[in-house]
C-alpha cells in the first residue's frame, strides 16, 4: 500500500482487500480524537471514496468504532 502522509492529506492507493477502509477509519478517528494541535473538528475532515457503498462501510466502521469507545 502506498501512503503518502504530508500534511494537509492522506492518499491511499492500493488493491482491493489491503486495508484501505481501515486505515481510512483510524486516520479519521485519530484527527478527531487528538489532543492538541493534531485534533480537527468534524467540519475539518473530508474523505472520499470512489464509491457509495465504501463511503457507506466508512461510515458505519467510524460510527461503531465510536459506539465501542463510548462504552469502555
Amino acid at each position: 500500500m502506498k501512503t503518502d502522509t504530508n500534511k494537509p492529506f492522506l492518499i491511499l492507493n492500493a488493491s482491493a482487500g489491503s486495508g484501505k477502509t481501515f486505515n481510512l477509519v483510524r486516520n479519521y478517528l485519530r484527527l478527531l480524537l487528538s489532543e492538541g494541535e493534531l485534533r480537527s473538528e468534524m467540519s475539518q475532515i473530508i474523505a472520499m471514496t470512489f464509491t457509495n457503498k465504501a463511503a457507506l462501510e466508512m461510515k458505519t466502521r467510524i460510527i461503531g468504532d465510536l459506539n465501542k469507545l463510548s462504552t469502555a
